[in-house]
């Protein structure tokens, strides 16, 4: 019995040293990990590029909607983006094809990059146009556009009174189309340089009765860009509300327009013009002379007019006799 409990004891002494000799090993590796700063577990991660909020199709990536988060080595697919091994910007500035959920990796096939085929359609929203409009220095806005800018679409055209076929067309400006996004300037379509393109066309995201009217405006005059304040304006302008017409631009077309038959002289003396037969004539209103005329003129008309009604009742009273 005694040499029974001796080998016990033995052996608990055994096992006993033998546990605390694993344990101070494990413990001294431990140390080792952290005075390196690494742990078994972050030595093993991979980081991945992931969304940083949900992604809707068409929507142009930028740095911030992105992300590196750690990513089991397993589930890897092959279209991810790596850290270490690919960069952020490979993507940033491409368009998203389909909805991307926030935290979840971003392949390289979901997102179209600029110049590739494809790549305006998918800016585009669901059930939108573009369009492209002729644009100067002058009138697109001293080329300070970028794509992602909101405009209003300006006409400006002469109009003919058909009244009045003989008299100068006037001119009038309106607004055709009002806070549409521009995604495109000449063929440049990305905007995360944030540079001004100095461009020749401006092509514009509309709906498509509003691509009808600007291939209408085209033909009608002038086309001009109107860029919009980045805050929403309280009250925006309806299309075809807000026009200016010659006259309210210049006072002295507004004068002219009020007083349409009223020719004068080379000293600004109106002319009177009187007609009425072979004696009539023009006077001015600071002679006698022409009043004179005019008056002898008036006093013919009567006479004529007299002799005219004396005729036809003479022929009347002839006609009765007969058909008696």
């Amino acid at each position: 019995m005694r040499s029974r409990a001796l080998i016990f004891a033995l052996l608990a002494l055994l096992f006993a040293v033998g546990t605390a000799m694993i344990v101070r090993s494990r413990l001294s590796d431990a140390r080792q990990q952290v005075a390196e700063g690494t742990t078994p577990d972050a030595a093993a991660k991979t980081y991945v590029l992931v969304a940083a909020n949900d992604l809707a199709s068409g929507e142009i990536v930028h740095d911030p909607d992105l992300r590196w988060q750690s990513w089991p080595d397993g589930e890897i697919g092959d279209g991810y983006l790596v850290k270490d091994r690919d960069k952020m910007d490979a993507i940033s500035g491409g368009v998203v094809t389909r909805h991307i959920a926030k935290g979840q990796p971003v392949a390289v096939g979901e997102i179209i990059q600029p110049g590739e085929r494809g790549y305006l359609a998918a800016v585009l929203g669901p059930g939108m146009r573009a369009v492209t409009v002729p644009v100067t220095v002058a009138s697109g806005v001293a080329g300070l556009l970028i794509p992602g800018d909101r405009v209003d679409l300006i006409l400006s055209h002469p109009i003919v009174d058909e009244r009045t076929p003989n008299a100068p067309a006037r001119l009038v400006g309106e607004t055709v189309l009002t806070d549409v996004r521009v995604v495109a300037i000449d063929q440049e379509i990305n905007d995360q340089d944030k540079k001004a393109i100095a461009g020749k066309s401006a092509t514009l995201e509309v709906n498509p009765k509003q691509a009808e009217a600007v291939e209408v405006a085209k033909q009608l005059g002038n086309l001009s860009l109107s860029l919009r304040s980045v805050g929403k304006d309280s009250a925006p302008a309806e299309p075809g509300v807000s026009h200016t017409w010659d006259s309210d631009v210049s006072p002295l077309i507004q004068h002219l327009h009020a007083n349409p038959g009223a020719p004068t002289k080379a000293d600004g003396t109106v002319v009177i013009l009187r007609g009425g037969g072979s004696g009539g004539g023009s006077s001015s209103g600071s002679g006698s002379a022409g009043s004179s005329g005019g008056g002898n003129a008036g006093a013919a008309a009567n006479s004529a007019r007299t002799a005219n009604a004396a005729s036809m009742a003479a022929s009347a009273a002839s006609l009765g006799q007969m058909m008696r």
